[in-house]
């Protein structure tokens, strides 16, 4: 067979090769079709006070309530107002680590609207502080946004979870590749606290 091929003039041998090329990036395609056609796991739905496990974070939604006052050293402007969060996170991994930034997303229309999130450390309103493994915190996570993009009485919000690899691709080293979505959580909104 292959003697019939190597016969073949240049311009038959590169339109057969070019036809396998086809048909192999068409299985592919079909292939990975299918594999995203497949239900996904169910996102879980958690209550305030539960806690949950996202990778690195420990995450626990404790309230949320709106402002139109000075929380944490954000003054809303006229038009503006504070929706605040706050949480219970802890550290899980061995190092001070501050990625919890994208850990914790609004819905898509209000955080379209609304500012970056400013993140504090409860206790002494530090911006944003590296936090140590194992210790617990309280942290307020403070959107500022158009006073009609507030949400009536509830708030849902989403947890980003990372997801742990004994090895990458590149260095074949352990490390926190990537994030998935590892639960909602709706709460209500109390107003003029703060």
């Amino acid at each position: 067979m292959w003697s019939y091929v190597r016969n073949l003039p240049s311009k038959a041998r590169a339109w057969i090769t070019a036809g396998l090329g086809t048909f192999a990036a068409l299985a592919v395609a079909v292939a990975l079709g299918v594999f995203e056609a497949q239900p996904q796991a169910a996102i879980s739905q958690i209550r305030p006070g539960q806690s949950l496990d996202a990778g690195k974070w420990r995450i626990k939604p404790l309230n949320a309530w709106v402002t139109d006052q000075k929380i944490h050293g954000l003054t809303p402007k006229a038009d503006q107002k504070a929706l605040v969060l706050e949480v219970e996170l802890m550290n899980r991994t061995t190092r001070s680590d501050k990625s919890y930034y994208s850990a914790v997303h609004l819905p898509p229309a209000i955080e379209a609207k609304a500012e970056k999130p400013m993140i504090y450390l409860a206790r002494d309103d530090a911006l944003m502080p590296s936090l140590q493994p194992g210790l617990p915190e309280k942290m307020a996570y403070v959107w500022l946004m158009p006073a009609t993009a507030i949400p009536k009485d509830t708030v849902e919000l989403s947890f980003d979870a990372d997801i742990f690899k004994r090895s990458d691709n590149l260095y074949g080293a352990p490390g926190w590749w990537g994030k998935r979505m590892a639960a909602k959580a709706s709460l209500a909104l109390a107003g003029g606290q703060g």
